[in-house]
């Protein structure tokens, strides 16, 4: 924020208003992040020893798995979780280190250093032109980015019937459905109904195709509903941070720390935002920039992401696909 102020010499009670007129705009502008519009929490100085410390972890820029890059030293925490959808989300490629993000047009992402730590080596779903092209589109955003990983999970392990995604209307995209050659039709007051149009085709273009569809009817307010509610104690990855709305904002979990003496969380976070842009690792700005987000929702009921603030007492929430 940028704020100029002109006045002439103020003598006296004048002086001291205007003092205070600026100490209140400086305390104003810091409390909006500069890198995005939406308003963040005031910053709280604390000697909490479950904070990570930078000799607890370390970053390997040689390594090109997450669970490889990010390594944390400190014994009393674990990993708690081996479940197959973990194992794929640990071990997902990244672009080298100082990969900068791009969004769906090619351009650079402004201060990413201090929203990310790290890029997924995943390209962006666009949309598909009449002779079935696909071109670079702003369509994944930040709760296509959520779908588009488990997605692509369901996908690789033929998982098909677990691939269905709910839109504003109640409609059910389902993928099993999409690839049998049933298409979405709308009629004139946008209800919608599948019919036969084309071949059968379980092929990685035709499921391109299929979350190019989800991604324009799906976002964060309908995902929210359709997601089941999870204690935020009971976090694991694949799991989803999100605030329903519009606009609203949606990150995937990572990963997951516990400390095996005290039970506290640690929880790593993947976004896209707007507009669509690729997947990018968040970093912590209360953790000092670490590559993991300390949970404690009974004494701080929020999550201060760079770029989107998640306050537990006004609707954000830790949600889970239904299936899992």
């Amino acid at each position: 924020m940028k704020t100029h102020i002109k006045s002439k010499y103020i003598w006296g009670v004048g002086a001291i208003l205007l003092i205070a007129l600026i100490g209140s705009v400086y305390s104003y502008a810091q409390l909006t992040d500069s890198t995005s519009n939406t308003l963040q929490s005031p910053s709280f100085e604390t000697s909490d020893s479950s904070l990570p410390d930078k000799n607890d972890y370390m970053i390997n820029d040689q390594e090109n798995r997450i669970i490889n890059r990010y390594v944390c030293l400190d014994k009393d925490w674990e990993r708690p979780y081996c479940d197959d959808y973990s194992q794929w989300l640990l071990n997902l490629e990244l672009y080298p280190d100082g990969h900068d993000v791009r969004y769906y047009n090619g351009m650079l992402k402004s201060n990413a250093s201090r929203i990310n730590v790290g890029v997924l080596k995943m390209d962006l779903v666009g949309t598909f032109n009449s002779n079935g092209k696909e071109v670079s589109a702003d369509l994944q955003q930040c709760a296509d980015a959520c779908m588009r990983l488990w997605a692509e999970y369901l996908w690789e392990k033929k998982q098909y019937s677990k691939i269905h995604f709910k839109g504003g209307n109640g409609f059910v995209y389902e993928y099993a459905k999409w690839a049998e050659g049933y298409r979405v039709h709308f009629d004139k007051n946008w209800h919608a109904s599948w019919r036969k149009d084309a071949q059968l085709d379980y092929g990685y273009t035709c499921f391109r195709k299929y979350l190019s569809l989800v991604f324009m009817y799906c976002g964060t307010l309908t995902l929210a509903h359709e997601l089941k509610k999870i204690a935020a104690t009971d976090v694991r990855p694949g799991d989803i941070l999100i605030y329903g709305g519009s606009p609203g904002h949606a990150l995937t979990v990572m990963d997951v720390l516990r400390n095996k003496k005290t039970g506290q969380l640690r929880v790593m976070f993947s976004q896209s935002y707007m507009p669509a842009q690729e997947i990018e690792i968040l970093t912590s700005p209360d953790d000092d920039y670490a590559p993991w987000f300390t949970i404690d929702i009974e004494h701080k009921p929020w999550v201060n992401s760079p770029q989107w603030y998640f306050d537990f007492n006004k609707g954000s929430c830790f949600r889970r696909w239904v299936g899992r």
